[in-house]
């Protein structure tokens, strides 16, 4: 070690928790640094403590007011103005960044050389941010301050002290961006102070100084600059922040990018997201979609333990749901559960005619409740630990929808992109070999007939039911009302039983449920459906939508049609549902109809 450096590493959890990234960071930092001193804003739990303590012992836990700013300010008081005197360095840092991607002395040694006073890894250009609390409406050129480093010179003289003891307190975020981010490099180097960066995009990059470029070129910060960092905001942001100004995959392509070539270990990645982001973010920034084959295989097939369970109450239905469960016949084992004996006898002999071998079927007790989903967890829940991967279907036919095409085109999107086939079922059992945090794979949501004006509202009337079943079930995750769940729409899915422990572990009964007619929404059942995904986050593991190449084909052409259509569409139905309102109170729609007429003539002549 050339140089003696003194570290400030900032953290903060809600639960006190110290994931796995943010000791791998403490353990490279203490490699360079003579001192390490870890400020926990808030609190800390007692095994976060002692992962902290094997790697330092100087652990200040304070209350968490200020941000991450005042944590620096409080490890700066820890470590004393009068001890920094003996340090070459000074490095103040926080947990918002996962990394070192690749070895840390690399940076330092490269920075070491250069003639600065102050520096830090990546830096934001000069833009205009009305959102912001500045006068002037502007973010000047800075460091961003996930990472700053300082030389003697520049933390030993009265300047830099006398602006931390008057630093503010800070009470929201924007003012840590608009009074101390923006405003921090330009403020010394007003003074004299020389700074730079690690990571520096100028030349190539130079136009896109506007934007977050760790956000946006994540992918070319990281292989082409070799960026040390990502930031965890590129897999919890919501992902309107990415598709508004770019083309959206970055945040995947840097991700795959570390994953096969650094040594990084990006489980740690995962262990950190899946416990504290909102899955739907998660999802749409991974683009956790799988497109796969029918009639050929993407690997080799693997051994595991697969069941089929299917729920099958109509008689008519029975030869449409056995094509379906019958593709996985040969290596899995079948579960039926039905509603009456004579049922049971039609099941039994149209799949042996078709040579389709049923281990089990299972006729409900007359006092059942649930349908579907009482069916899975209360009558099959007792079989699911003997097995490793699981496809849950049951027949669908929708009859409140008209036509009964709409029901029927439900249920193919449904079955086709879960059992399409032996090979099929084969590549999906061998991607959730491949990907080890895989939980849950789903059918995309239900887009076609009236299910097109839904797409924005996939809460429905279930998002207090869905949070009283989080709560009963032990599911510890974000889950906000603001946010559109992930869930399989249909009620049907492949599932990774380690990744439903919580839910295959609590006893439900079919008195839990309400009794028939069961509510067309708001029902335990259907806050079953919307916590799946949820529940396997918990448990550590991701979900994703699934479907055959051939129906990605389609279902580009229906999302096109939807984003290029939907607009005019439900501008019209709500103009119409509108105006048949009015109608019943005639005189406000005289008033409201002339108004109107005047606004679109004053509109037409502004053209």
């Amino acid at each position: 070690m050339n140089k003696k450096r003194v570290a400030i590493y900032v953290i903060y959890d809600k639960n006190g928790i110290v994931d796995g990234y943010v000791t791998h960071m403490l353990q490279a930092l203490n490699e360079v640094c003579e001192k390490l001193v870890v400020v926990c804003n808030g609190v800390l739990s007692d095994e976060g403590k002692i992962a902290i303590e094997e790697i330092t012992s100087d652990i200040l836990i304070r209350e968490n007011t200020g941000f991450d700013v005042w944590g620096y300010k409080a490890g700066l008081e820890y470590v004393g103005w009068d001890s920094l005197k003996e340090y070459d360095d000074l490095i103040l840092m926080n947990d918002s960044v996962f990394g070192p991607i690749y070895p840390i002395n690399d940076m330092f040694e490269e920075m070491d050389l250069k003639n600065v006073d102050f520096w830090g890894i990546t830096k934001h250009g000069m833009f205009d941010n009305f959102d912001g609390l500045t006068k002037s409406g502007l973010f000047y050129e800075h460091i961003q301050t996930y990472f700053l480093s300082f030389s003697s010179k520049m933390f030993l003289h009265t300047e830099f002290r006398k602006y931390w003891e008057n630093l503010p307190n800070f009470k929201s975020w924007n003012e840590v961006v608009s009074f101390f981010e923006s405003k921090f490099t330009k403020h010394f180097a007003d003074l004299g102070f020389k700074w730079d960066v690690y990571v520096n995009t100028d030349e190539k990059f130079g136009d896109f100084a506007d934007v977050d470029q760790m956000l946006q070129i994540a992918f070319e910060m990281i292989k082409y600059y070799k960026a040390p960092i990502m930031k965890r905001k590129n897999f919890s942001i919501e992902y309107v922040n990415f598709h508004a100004g770019s083309l959206g995959n970055n945040t995947r392509k840097a991700f795959d990018f570390i994953e096969t070539h650094t040594e990084y270990d990006t489980d740690l990645i995962w262990e950190h997201i899946l416990r504290t982001a909102n899955f739907r973010n998660i999802k749409d920034n991974m683009h956790l979609n799988f497109m796969l084959p029918e009639s050929r295989l993407v690997s080799p097939c693997v051994d595991a333990k697969v069941a089929v369970f299917a729920h099958i109450t109509y008689d008519d239905q029975i030869e449409y749901c056995m094509n379906y469960v019958c593709s996985a016949s040969m290596f899995a084992d079948i579960y039926i559960t039905t509603l009456t004996e004579q049922t049971k006898e039609n099941i039994l002999k149209c799949f042996t005619n078709a040579g389709c071998d049923v281990k089990n079927v299972v006729v409900l007790p007359p006092n059942s409740k649930g349908r579907d989903v009482g069916a899975l967890w209360v009558a099959l829940r007792p079989n699911m630990n003997d097995y490793d991967y699981i496809c849950f279907i049951h027949n669908k036919k929708s009859p409140q929808d008209k036509p009964l095409t709409i029901g029927y085109g439900f249920a193919e999107r449904c079955m086709g992109n879960l059992l399409a086939g032996s090979d099929y079922v084969k590549n999906v059992v061998s991607t959730f070999n491949e990907n080890p945090r895989l939980g849950m794979l789903l059918p995309p949501p239900v887009t076609h007939g009236p299910y097109r004006y839904l797409i924005s509202n996939f809460w429905g009337l279930n998002y207090k039911n869905t949070l009283e079943l989080a709560e009963k079930l032990g599911v510890d995750v974000p889950i906000d009302n603001k946010i559109d769940p992930i869930f399989p729409t249909g009620g049907m899915f492949w599932f990774r039983t380690k990744a439903l422990k919580k839910i295959i572990d609590y006893d439900l009964k079919y008195d839990d449920f309400p009794d028939e007619p069961m509510p067309v929404d708001g029902s335990l059942g259907h806050a079953f459906e919307r916590i799946y995904c949820f529940a396997a986050q918990s448990e550590g593991y991701y979900s994703g939508w699934v479907m055959t190449e051939k129906f990605a084909s389609t279902e580009i052409t229906s999302l096109w049609y939807i984003l290029t259509r939907q607009e005019h569409t439900l501008s019209g139905l709500f103009k119409k549902t509108l105006v048949e309102k009015l109608k019943k109170r005639p005189r406000l729609y005289v008033f409201l109809r002339s108004v109107y007429r005047k606004l679109k003539r004053v509109v037409r002549l502004m053209r």
